[in-house]
């Protein structure tokens, strides 16, 4: 949803795709459509990984990552550092991955080194964090400021079984921020998105600035609400 809405502002999915392709990231397809959501237009993002043999499926197209790559900080840190990616994504992507290893070492009680990046180590995962590095540095995004954000109710399945949410790491990630009840059954924020506000965020009323954009990120999920992440872009 943060990649998309970036790319809604006029990120050029083009070279985020070649970007990703110079850290080693080669084995994906970035699909962009538009989607309408409660009627309004935003921007739908798939990470989907190409069969390597459609002999033996039925959808011979491709079909979304589940396959969990147990990647290591040190395994992503060397990928975001091989690559032509400017200093300033490529510092933010670090910061991301760091802050995130951080939280999941103390969730489960381990180390940085010993973490395994189960959902994040996914293509699809990397993908999103250091493609929505990528789009910052390519709109000049020099400051991000979020609003509260919204606490919501149930579990989620994952790699480590049945979790409550907001997720462990989530709220680990969260610590600081200021939540408002959502009165919503579903994960609504998950530890990437949650990395992505630690890492690069601020939590603000709404800032005295110009505004010049406004783009949509569109979710998968439906709670009822328009499954958005709506960004404003402005100028202090």
């Amino acid at each position: 949803m943060a990649l998309g809405s970036l790319i809604a502002l006029g990120a050029d999915p083009e070279v985020i795709i070649e970007q990703l392709h110079s850290i080693g990231l080669t084995e994906f397809v970035l699909e962009v459509r538009a989607r309408q959501v409660h009627g309004i237009q935003a921007t739908d993002i798939d990470v989907v990984i190409p069969l390597p043999n459609h002999a033996d499926h039925e959808d011979h197209d491709h079909h979304k990552s589940h396959d969990h790559h147990h990647r290591r900080l040190q395994d992503i840190q060397n990928m975001i550092m091989s690559g032509t990616l400017s200093e300033r994504a490529r510092t933010r992507a670090l910061l991301v991955f760091n802050v995130l290893a951080e939280a999941e070492a103390r969730v489960h009680g381990t180390t940085l080194e010993e973490v395994h990046f189960h959902e994040v180590g996914a293509v699809d995962s990397l993908v999103d964090i250091v493609g929505t590095c990528i789009a910052l540095d390519l709109l000049d995004i020099e400051m991000i400021r979020v609003s509260s954000l919204p606490w919501s109710h149930g579990f989620v399945h994952c790699a480590h079984g049945i979790l409550p949410l907001p997720a462990p790491a989530t709220l680990m990630l969260l610590r600081g921020f200021k939540f408002h009840e959502s009165g919503i059954t579903g994960e609504l924020i998950t530890p990437t998105g949650a990395a992505l506000i630690r890492a690069l965020a601020e939590q603000s009323t709404f800032p005295e600035m110009t505004l010049q954009s406004v783009g949509y990120g569109s979710g998968k999920n439906d709670y009822g609400i328009p499954s958005l992440l709506r960004g404003v872009l402005g100028e202090i």
